[in-house]
């Protein structure tokens, strides 16, 4: 797996690590029913920069502190601030002066068990824009150094909180059944998704807007 982590490496997604891997204490039924719930609805594979940009999204938003269980098609609230990258119930408005830190963009799981963004007037000199991108930057080029796409997928990451441990397993059992044309090996994805309009490729387009780089393929909850 690449590991992410909570502020703006991209080499772990890293709590603590903890001796028990399944804290919240559930029992194997809890297990096998949440499970279920995240099986993922894959439609076939992906072109080489939707999966990247799946892929680096739905990385980033597993990296950040909750401690509920998300819901396909329900929206939550990404934020950064001084302990990292927090997703939340609660928008912006209804936070106060209480909020976790600059908010980001409102996200949902789709029922692939990717996640998508939706960015709104986010300024361009913007912090939480600006570490999105970093992490999105540390990705691609964790992500290049593989050669397997496979091999690294986020399949049962011990270490982390049950939900964000959950959704890892549900999003490389998403990515594994989407691999583009390409195949498994992570040159020729690289290879495919550059863009001839900038020498960074799909992603990471210098003069591209904040949601341009970061928001998604279109809504998929249903």
């Amino acid at each position: 797996m690449t590991r992410l982590s909570n502020r703006d490496s991209v080499t772990v997604p890293m709590s603590t690590p903890i001796k028990n891997p399944n804290p919240q204490g559930k029992g194997v039924v809890p297990i096998l029913r949440d499970w279920s719930m995240m099986q993922p609805t894959v439609s076939g594979p992906k072109d080489a920069g939707e999966f990247l940009r799946d892929y680096a999204i739905s990385s980033l938003i597993l990296t950040a502190r909750f401690g509920f269980k998300p819901v396909v098609g329900n929206t939550y609230y990404l934020y950064t601030g001084e302990k990292g990258w927090t997703l939340s119930l609660i928008s912006p408005t209804e936070w106060g002066q209480s909020s976790p830190g600059e908010f980001l963009a409102s996200c949902r799981l789709r029922i692939d068990m990717t996640w998508e963004m939706s960015i709104d007037e986010l300024a361009e000199d913007s912090d939480a824009l600006a570490r999105a991108r970093e992490f999105i930057h540390g990705f691609v080029d964790a992500l290049a150094e593989q050669d397997s796409i496979s091999t690294h997928l986020p399949f049962y990451e011990r270490h982390l909180p049950y939900y964000q441990r959950m959704l890892g397993t549900a999003l490389a059992s998403s990515l594994k059944k989407s691999l583009p044309a390409s195949g498994d090996c992570i040159k020729a994805l690289m290879a495919e998704q550059s863009s001839p309009r900038t020498d960074s490729g799909y992603l990471l387009s210098a003069d591209a807007s904040g949601a341009s780089v970061l928001q998604g393929r279109p809504s998929q909850i249903a």
